[in-house]
């Protein structure tokens, strides 16, 4: 069988904090994870911020006023069904703009999923590493694996959580 690690709260998020003791201008990283039944990356998300629960995914964020680095969000399925549960495709207003202002362009998002989950895990499919898409789009299936993003000098430490709002 397989083993895994979630969110230990069913709803909102779970984080651990990475304590940095250097001065760094570059985060790079790269995560593993495995959908659980239907995620909707940024469904309904207007208005939130980014102390609440903007993702079903993970957020990593520096500093204790949470200043956004990365996000890797989910999708219910990799079909674009017409609704918003899925991953955000080439700017379509349709659901690109359930995005949060604050992530902009600084995204994964892929599913594990090629239809309609239910209730079970995708464990023959892995998240954020573009093997398995169907539809390849500027922020689905081409973009995957490490991220990189510089920013100003700093010491912050770097929270990552495991969000969802279902």
């Amino acid at each position: 069988g397989q083993r895994a690690c979630g969110r230990s709260v069913d709803w909102a998020c779970s984080s651990v904090t990475f304590p940095v003791n250097t001065t760094y201008s570059q985060v790079c990283g790269i995560a593993r994870g495995y959908q659980y039944g239907i995620m909707d990356a940024f469904q309904a998300v207007t208005g939130e911020t980014i102390d609440q629960t903007y993702v079903d995914g993970l957020s990593i964020t520096q500093g204790s006023t949470r200043q956004h680095l990365w996000t890797l969000a989910v999708g219910m399925n990799e079909q674009f069904d017409g609704t918003t549960s899925v991953c955000p495709r080439d700017k379509d207003p349709f659901n690109f703009d359930n995005v949060p202002d604050f992530v902009g362009d600084h995204f994964y998002c892929e599913s594990g999923f090629t239809t309609y989950p239910s209730g079970k895990t995708a464990w023959s499919d892995p998240l954020w590493d573009g093997a398995g898409c169907v539809v390849y789009t500027a922020h689905s299936c081409d973009r995957h694996g490490w991220f990189h993003r510089e920013i100003e000098p700093t010491q912050d430490d770097i929270e990552v959580r495991w969000c969802g709002n279902q």
